[in-house]
């Protein structure tokens, strides 16, 4: 099983960016540790759940007013040294197309994102507060696909669940750094089966109030037999959500390592 692109990932990168997340089989261990958990979560899942490849995605989008958007894209993924990156553009619809964002990890510190706008013929790097702003008008922020909040944050183990009959691991993340994150707790349920994300549930600074939360819904097999989320949920308790769909994944093809550069991006 490929090693993984996100390896640092936060909660949601885990379960967002990590779009295709292919899950290893492992076996249950009641004494694991909540770190140790995690690092099961994250072992063997990258965005497209190989170390290179591509897939096609469809986002569909409903605000809180119940007007509906929908957006189709390529998402490609490659492991480095340094770490993962990742890069998703937009194929459809017309006023979007050609528009492109890249997710680089960086060991050393604050990971990078870049977005192309084809309309300027323009690459700019988002920073600051602009990580806090929706990305492509969706549920989830850019901070949100970054790795942050379960790396670094501090982890306890609740009390073990069953999700539809399912046993689950139950962790708790809270970022070490307030001014840094959008979040007070995150909570993850896990499949103790194969260590799949099954929901993760994201909460304000008060640690109670409950802000979104983000569903696994379906699952499929890769032509090797290995299982990906194909279809996840983001709901906003604020009204709407956000549904990633895979409709298709290749990860058959060695992407070149030139095609992970912010200068790539708008070519």
């Amino acid at each position: 099983m490929p090693h993984s692109l996100t390896r640092r990932a936060s909660i949601a990168a885990a379960s967002a960016l990590a779009i295709v997340a292919l899950a290893t089989p492992a076996s249950a261990q009641e004494d694991m540790t909540a770190r140790a958990i995690v690092d099961k979560m994250l072992e063997g899942n990258n965005s497209l759940g190989v170390d290179s490849g591509s897939a096609s995605v469809t986002l569909l989008i409903e605000d809180s007013s119940g007007s509906k958007r929908k957006r189709q894209m390529q998402v490609r993924g490659k492991d480095f040294d340094s770490g993962s990156r990742s890069i998703m553009k937009l194929t459809a619809p017309k006023e979007v197309k050609g528009q492109a964002f890249l997710f680089a990890e960086n060991s050393a510190g604050e990971d990078d994102v870049w977005m192309y706008l084809p309309a300027f013929g323009v690459t700019r790097r988002i920073e600051g507060s602009q990580k806090k702003g929706s990305f492509m008008g969706t549920h989830f922020t850019f901070a949100d696909l970054e790795s942050r909040d379960i790396e670094s944050g501090d982890l306890e183990r609740l009390p073990d669940e069953e999700i539809a009959k399912v046993p689950v691991y139950v962790i708790a993340a809270t970022p070490k750094s307030k001014a840094d994150s959008d979040y007070g707790r995150v909570v993850v349920w896990v499949r103790k089966s194969d260590f799949t994300m099954l929901r993760t549930r994201f909460y304000g600074a008060d640690k109670e109030t409950e802000l979104k939360t983000l569903f696994a819904q379906n699952f499929e097999k890769t032509d090797k037999g290995e299982t990906y989320i194909q279809q996840m949920t983001l709901v906003s308790k604020k009204g709407g959500y956000t549904m990633i769909k895979i409709d298709s994944v290749d990860g058959s093809t060695e992407l070149p390592d030139a095609a992970f550069s912010k200068d790539q991006l708008g070519k």
